[in-house]
């Protein structure tokens, strides 16, 4: 999974243009889309794809998954105490 600047990201994804972007196949993206619970929607010319806060969510999880991180795409800092 590559690196890209989230700033020069667009309002709205495809799904073509999501397996572009991470490099994937449809069935690969269709996949972990499911697996962490980011869900396509449906913009208003009828074509399925993502918004920009789930590309990049997606993406994050992903690019941490590939380079080793061990999250399972949670934020290990949800749970702890920031007052402890």
């Amino acid at each position: 999974m590559k690196y890209f600047d989230y700033k020069d990201m667009k309002e709205f994804y495809t799904i073509a243009e999501v397996c572009h972007l991470f490099e994937m196949e449809k069935h690969d993206l269709k996949h972990y889309a499911q697996k962490y619970d980011v869900k396509p929607v449906e913009d208003p010319l009828g074509n399925w794809g993502f918004i920009k806060r789930d590309v990049r969510k997606l993406h994050n999880i992903l690019y941490k998954e590939q380079k080793g991180y061990n999250n399972n795409g949670k934020d290990d800092r949800k749970g702890r105490d920031p007052w402890a």
